[in-house]
């Protein structure tokens, strides 16, 4: 999600990539137009960023301690940065939607691996500290 923003951010200007979807090459736009376009680029840049790097923190800190509230907050934030830029660039038609769609599956993966394996494998968790007896 970060190195994405960043992609985004070092744009300079519109790719050739989006003049198929704007019906004009992107060379032909109004300054005006192509200011306008970078400049919700660099916004959706700098969102995901925040948004990867707020991630970051909830894994490292509430996740890590156990908070119930992380692993729905991390979802939430995941799906409504990255989800909805796999979403809306799937919508443009543009065939790359599945690299923002990728981090946001191997996040959830992630996340129903660190929630379920403590409680499928006890001995996984920190808090365990013996097996229990299967004969109870």
């Amino acid at each position: 999600m970060v190195l994405g923003g960043i992609g985004d951010l070092l744009l300079a200007s519109p790719p050739d990539l989006w003049s198929h979807h704007l019906g004009q090459p992107v060379g032909s736009l109004s300054p005006g137009v192509a200011r306008l376009l970078m400049c919700l680029l660099h916004a959706l840049g700098s969102a995901l960023v925040a948004s990867g790097i707020a991630t970051l923190f909830l894994i490292s800190g509430p996740l890590r301690r156990g908070d119930r509230f992380a692993g729905l907050a991390i979802t939430m934030v995941v799906v409504l940065s990255d989800g909805v830029n796999a979403f809306q660039i799937r919508q443009l038609g543009a065939f790359y939607f599945w690299v923002p769609l990728t981090f946001v599956g191997l996040v959830l993966v992630g996340l129903m691996l660190a929630l379920l394996l403590p409680a499928v494998f006890p001995a996984a968790s920190k808090d365990a500290e013996t097996l229990p007896d299967p004969d109870d």
